[in-house]
């Protein structure tokens, strides 16, 4: 727990013992955890039930060659098995938690029902070591999704603790489709052992290796295909930093943002831009020839992150260092792409609610006693540390339109659980496409609003995808007036999402 939580959370305790939004006095006695709540027992008529169990459990992770990590895993691997389902089908997960402390497991950019959410402190309690609990809910939604700890998350998710959801249409795959996820991520110096990044790093220069899909270097496994196939690449960023990836001399075309569909988008051979928490799904032609998947961030560990792009067959590329010219950055805002669903929110639909959220930062002195903070700086929404952030009030049925206000020096990804967020606008400017996604980087300096409809009772989080701002202060909850909260903060179970 960083120091800027700790202090805000004791003096919130102190003031005013278990505040609405905040933990409870004491921890008191330990009864039962709250379980996960609220899930359903059916499929969609025609769908299927589909159970997994998942085991969190510390691993000795051979990211490459002479690069060890001491990660956290699932069923021993980095990143956990791909859950894999149909729309419709009934998901039931039971993870079994042998790891020395609590944690719990939150379906990231999936609407499912508040008390599935699995968000330590907010809708369930850490499930203890040594203890298991299930997860059910309905893949309601087609797409690229992921799965990650929620329980400390910027300890437990940098240690490991994530993997792919994958939610394909009902019936089967398309034929002749090459489809391929890439989870990025990065680790810390001193791999074994390493739980955060060096004190006064605000820009994680400490992460000095990077990896995609737990290898990293000559370790990463090639993206294969048969010639003349149409290949699919489902990116996701599992990391704490923006990335900028290029397909060497390969037209794409991007096919969803976040897992949401779009359609009309044009053929480009722009860089991809993608933060923490988003995912971007793109489609091109496999030719004869190969290439790279460059990673083209400017510290000397993106050329760790190199992914071969061949045909079944053939020769991989040579060269693996990025090229010092590359195209314009892919930008959602101006590309011109339409949502293929009826998930966005009409631009001429006018809001019955409107917040402003202002993201700051300030350093914090540590304070006797209590560690600092991750970097030694405290991410504040509207000038607070969660969980003195409060909540935004909603009810179910209001059109919702949030505007993020950038004042800081760091990029903020902020993601909503449980909604889906239309791009309005950013720094005055409307959206060109019509995109739908449930986290947006918000950039130093812009502002950025989008709008949601009121449709999913519960208490949820809103919060940076930098997982260290998140501990560090930067979160808040959405709140539907008269639905009761879940669970709370601390307690015996020491339940804490960041």
């Amino acid at each position: 727990m960083s120091g800027v939580r700790l202090a805000a959370t004791l003096v919130g305790i102190l003031a005013a013992g278990a505040c609405a939004y905040g933990g409870q006095a004491s921890p008191g006695p330990a009864g039962p955890p709250i379980a996960p709540s609220g899930g359903v027992a059916t499929p969609a008529p025609g769908a299927a039930i589909r159970h997994f169990d998942l085991t969190a459990a510390p691993l000795a992770l051979q990211l490459g060659p002479g690069v060890k990590a001491l990660a956290w895993a699932y069923n021993g691997q980095v990143p956990g098995p791909t859950i894999r389902v149909a729309q419709g089908d009934l998901v039931v997960v039971t993870l079994h938690n042998r790891l020395p402390e609590g944690t719990s497991i939150h379906w990231h950019g999936l609407a499912v029902p508040n008390g599935e959410d699995g968000v330590a402190g907010v809708t369930q309690d850490a499930i203890p070591p040594g203890e298991s609990a299930t997860y059910s809910f309905v893949a309601t939604a087609t797409g690229t999704y992921w799965y990650h700890s929620h329980q400390d998350s910027a300890a437990q998710v940098g240690r490991g603790l994530y993997g792919p959801l994958i939610v394909d249409p009902p019936g089967a795959a398309p034929a002749g489709v090459a489809d391929r996820t890439l989870i990025y991520d990065e680790w810390p110096l001193g791999l074994l052992g390493s739980r955060a990044p060096k004190a006064g790093d605000p820009l994680l220069i400490t992460y000095t290796t990077y990896s995609v899909n737990g290898r990293t270097g000559a370790a990463i496994a090639p993206v294969t295909w048969q010639p003349g196939q149409t290949v699919r690449l489902r990116l996701v960023d599992a990391g704490n930093l923006v990335h900028f990836l290029h397909l060497d001399g390969i037209p794409y075309r991007v096919v969803a943002f976040d897992g949401h569909s779009v359609t009309g988008g044009p053929l480009v051979t722009d860089v991809l831009a993608i933060g923490p928490g988003e995912r971007i799904d793109v489609e091109f032609e496999g030719s004869a020839r190969s290439s790279w998947l460059r990673m083209l961030d400017s510290m000397p560990p993106a050329e760790q992150a190199g992914v071969a792009l061949q045909p079944i067959g053939s020769a991989p590329p040579v060269g693996g260092s990025p090229s010092p010219v590359h195209d314009a950055v892919l930008d959602p805002f101006t590309y011109t792409a339409t949502a293929a669903g009826p998930d966005a929110v009409p631009s001429a639909l006018p809001p019955t609610r409107s917040y402003t959220v202002a993201l700051t930062s300030a350093t914090m002195p540590g304070m006797p006693g209590m560690p600092a903070s991750p970097d030694g700086v405290a991410y504040q929404m509207n000038g607070a540390v969660f969980p003195e952030t409060g909540a935004l009030d909603v009810r179910t049925g209001d059109i919702v339109w949030l505007t993020f206000v950038n004042q800081s020096r760091a990029d903020h990804p902020i993601h909503l659980h449980g909604h889906l967020l239309t791009l309005v606008a950013r720094s005055g400017s409307p959206a060109v496409g019509v995109i739908v996604k449930d986290t947006v980087v918000v950039h130093p300096g812009a502002s950025v609003t989008v709008a949601f409809r009121a449709d999913n009772p519960g208490w949820w989080m809103l919060h940076c995808h930098e997982l260290y701002h998140a501990a560090g202060g930067m979160m808040m909850l959405l709140r539907y007036l008269d639905v009761p909260r879940l669970a709370n903060l601390g307690g015996p179970y020491h339940s804490q999402p960041d």
